[in-house]
C-alpha cells in the first residue's frame, strides 16, 4: 500500500526522495521515543527529519512514520485502508518538502 501510495508522488520529487535517503517506516503505535518528542497518540503518521528544506542537516535519518493501529481504526474496508495509507503518505511527504499544515491544506496532494 505504501510503494502504491508513493507511485502517486510525481517522479522527479520521489528521485530527490531516494537520493536523501528518506525512511519510510510502518510501526504498530508511538513509541515511548516517539512519545517523548511530543507525537500525539492519535495520529495517522508523522515525519521527522527537521523543517523547512529537505536540504538541511540532521543528524538523524530522516523518516516518515505510519502508524498502523490509528490508520486502521479509521478505516472500516480494504478500500477505506488503502485510501487512509495513501493520503497519509501523500501529507508526511508533503511535510518532507517543507509544507506546514495550511499548505498541504492549501494543495490538490491527495490520491
Amino acid at each position: 500500500m505504501v510503494a502504491g501510495a508513493l507511485d502517486k508522488v510525481e517522479p522527479s520529487l520521489r528521485a530527490r526522495m531516494s537520493d536523501d535517503n528518506l525512511m519510510i517506516v510502518v510501526q504498530p503505535d508511538p513509541t515511548d521515543d516517539d512519545r517523548a518528542d511530543g507525537i500525539d497518540e492519535q495520529v495517522l503518521g508523522f515525519y521527522q527529519g527537521g523543517g523547512g528544506s529537505v536540504f538541511n542537516a540532521y543528524e538523524f535519518p530522516k523518516r516518515i512514520v505510519l502508524l498502523q493501529h490509528n490508520i486502521e481504526r479509521w478505516s472500516r474496508t480494504r478500500d477505506q485502508l488503502v485510501a487512509q495509507v495513501t493520503d497519509t503518505v501523500l501529507h508526511e511527504v508533503a511535510h518532507y518538502f517543507g509544507m506546514d499544515h495550511r499548505e498541504i491544506g492549501q494543495t490538490r496532494l491527495r490520491h
